[in-house]
């Protein structure tokens, strides 16, 4: 057993336990509402809120007694508890029915690739009865494909109208969830569509015939049409992936997201996925668009006698077109093959992109990795400062003893003083080097180490500042003293002096 499902078992064991407490505890919202100048819970806010406010008012009635502040304690955690039990029970509903969809929608697809296969023997894609049986089934799963979603969204709303304390669910139907809910339902409901029962054997139709003309650019089947955008039910993988995540099935994890404005949906998700294990979804995203669109270039395209193009072909016109090459050898002859290679076009640009990405951040090295590379050579860099410290040093030398031997104007005299200027020169281009390679081993972690120590020194200062402080105020304090006792010393001797010249 993995650990999601684990969690997912301890997510079910718990929400058991919180459903008999609550039911157990029938008298809670009247205990609530008894004591409203104790517990002041709004519609309008939330659990961490009313604890706060909880807190706040048992300070403020100090003279509550100590019997009727626990009772208040009581109530508010199992108002949290069951607030937090709901959540849990519309979250375990919504993956039951995601489950549910994706099983459906998944179907719908398989089905819809063998209908379209059967029809691909027949030359002129008439209907057998075995893919008229096959339609059938695929309009029976969609239409409660259709009733799953409608009931989904109910769980949704109904789950962000109480997670917001709204009081009817019509406020949360906003003009772009209506269109979103719309849009949905209609991806979801174009499926091939079973007409007329066949009353015909297809072979005998192909048989008989003799026609072999192509098909003209603007001709799809039927079938074809209405079942590629059954491709775009895959969404419901997506969502049942989203459910099914520790990210979202967490409660602390949802609550911590929801503190910092963070919306834990599908499109967190894939960055989390791609930034935690980029190759595998790569390769997923891959693997997944090279057989959706091969298949798609199969149902679109035609040969000259109206055959089908075959698997292999496809894919190896996907392989051309997803690359960009495109040879010449193969391409489409209807529209329909012509969007789709478009799309192909587009989605490996996409991919291409993201596939450089990675590579580059796998090239990246470690931190450890760059620790070493640097050391390496920053020990090359002093290794060749010393030698071209120690040849400014020697020429210099040889410049002064061909200046006493009155040799300056000989060639060896140029020769020595150039070498001596390259010395020089090397010897400051390997210091500036030093300086970008400390530069470049400086990331993060150690601004933050730097920040963290600075941070510590700027503390200290101000602690040795304010006992600097005390100590002048004790100085201060003490000079004044003093003052003090000399003004009264000499008021004395001055008492005394006037006595004695009495």
């Amino acid at each position: 057993m993995t650990s999601d499902e684990n969690s997912y078992s301890l997510t079910n064991n718990s929400l058991r336990t919180c459903t008999s407490s609550i039911v157990n505890d029938t008298n809670l919202d009247t205990q609530i509402l008894s004591l409203p100048t104790i517990i002041h819970i709004t519609p309008n806010s939330n659990p961490l809120t009313s604890t706060t406010q909880l807190t706040d008012n048992q300070y403020e009635h100090a003279h509550i007694p100590k019997r009727q502040q626990a009772t208040v304690k009581q109530i508010s955690q199992n108002y949290l508890r069951r607030r937090l039990c709901v959540r849990e029970y519309y979250y375990v509903r919504l993956a039951l029915v995601s489950n549910m969809m994706c099983f459906l929608g998944t179907l719908g697809i398989l089905l819809m690739i063998i209908e379209n296969e059967l029809n691909f023997t027949h030359i002129y894609n008439k209907d057998s009865k075995v893919s008229w049986f096959i339609k059938l089934i695929i309009t029976f799963t969609t239409a409660i494909l259709l009733v799953l979603i409608l009931y989904y969204h109910h769980l949704d709303i109904t789950l962000y109208s109480y997670r917001n304390s709204l009081e009817k669910w019509s406020i949360a139907m906003t003009s772009k969830k209506i269109l979103l809910i719309i849009i949905e339902i209609l991806i979801c409901a174009i499926h091939p569509i079973p007409r007329s029962y066949p009353k015909f054997n297809p072979e005998t139709i192909n048989s008989n015939s003799s026609e072999s003309n192509s098909y003209s650019l603007s001709y799809t089947a039927i079938d074809v049409g209405l079942g590629l955008p059954m491709f775009l039910r895959l969404y419901l993988v997506g969502r049942c992936i989203m459910l099914h995540s520790h990210l979202v099935r967490d409660i602390t994890l949802r609550s911590f997201g929801y503190l910092n404005h963070v919306a834990v949906d599908l499109y967190f998700l894939i960055k989390t996925y791609l930034e935690q294990w980029p190759t595998r979804c790569l390769f997923t995203f891959c693997i997944t668009g090279f057989l959706i669109g091969s298949w798609s270039l199969r149902a679109c395209d035609y040969k000259i006698t109206r055959e089908h193009m075959s698997f292999s072909d496809a894919m190896w016109l996907f392989i051309i077109t997803f690359t960009t090459v495109g040879y010449g050898d193969l391409y489409p002859t209807t529209y329909c093959g012509r969007s789709i290679a478009a799309l192909i076009g587009l989605f490996g640009l996409i991919l291409s992109a993201l596939l450089i990405a990675i590579i580059a951040q796998k090239l990246l090295l470690t931190r450890d990795e760059k620790y070493v590379h640097t050391f390496v050579l920053n020990t090359k860099l002093i290794r060749n400062r010393r030698n071209y410290a120690a040849n400014v040093i020697k020429f210099a030398i040889k410049v002064w003893y061909l200046k006493r031997q009155n040799k300056h104007t000989s060639f060896q005299y140029f020769q020595v003083h150039r070498k001596l200027f390259g010395s020089i020169h090397h010897f400051q281009k390997i210091r500036q080097e030093q300086r970008n390679l400390d530069d470049q081993c400086v990331g993060f972690i150690e601004l933050m180490a730097l920040q963290q120590k600075t941070n510590l020194q700027a503390k200290e200062t101000i602690e040795q500042m304010m006992a600097f402080k005390t100590e002048v105020k004790e100085i201060k304090e003490e000079l004044f003293s003093m003052n003090r006792n000399i003004c009264n010393l000499q008021k004395t001797l001055h008492v005394l002096l006037e006595k004695g010249t009495i």
